[in-house]
């Protein structure tokens, strides 16, 4: 999402919920407000119980629509950007873009890489890398991606201390040697 767009539903939803929990608690008080709304759209509805309960639902069901659309926009902790050791002398954190940067360079010392990116996942103290891969025609691939599965997780291991789970390599592009 584009940060105007999210702005403005950001403003739609602090005013939808707004209104609406006006709405929704409008039937439980002295009725002015609705009466007074009621009034002015020249709309006459029928009093009791049973209309106050489906003002309240509708306007709940409003109020909890806008509450996701205004808390859809802060990011929910997908997986942690740092992973932590500690040793003697304190805590040390290593950030996921740290072992993408030593993923991408083990990768593209391979013969036959064109292009790469890796991700980094930590899920609790595993780490997990993916790389996807644009390589020459030239190259067996199984062989490629074995080697920088291998290397990749040596290199990562040996600089961060930091045992890796999996190593995931996906071929998503193969090209002549002069594009």
């Amino acid at each position: 999402m584009n940060t105007f767009f999210r702005i403005t539903v950001a403003i739609y939803a602090f005013i939808s919920t707004v209104i609406f929990a006006v709405v929704m608690i409008s039937p439980f008080g002295e009725k002015k407000l609705m009466s007074f709304l009621l009034e002015r759209a020249e709309i006459n509805l029928y009093q009791s119980n049973r209309y106050d309960v489906l003002v309240f639902i509708i306007g709940l069901v409003f109020v909890l629509v806008s509450i996701a659309i205004l808390s859809s926009g802060i990011r929910g902790k997908r997986s942690s950007k740092y992973i932590s050791r500690t040793n003697d002398g304190g805590t040390v954190n290593i950030s996921a873009a740290s072992i993408e940067n030593i993923a991408l360079a083990m990768s593209k010392r391979f013969q036959g890489v064109k292009d790469a990116k890796a991700k980094a996942l930590f899920n609790k103290n595993e780490l997990s890398i993916s790389i996807k891969l644009q390589a020459y025609t030239d190259v067996n691939l199984p062989e490629l991606c074995k080697g920088i599965q291998e290397r990749v997780k040596e290199s990562v291991e040996s600089s961060t201390d930091i045992k890796v789970n999996n190593v995931t390599v996906n071929v998503e592009n193969v090209s002549q040697q002069g594009e």
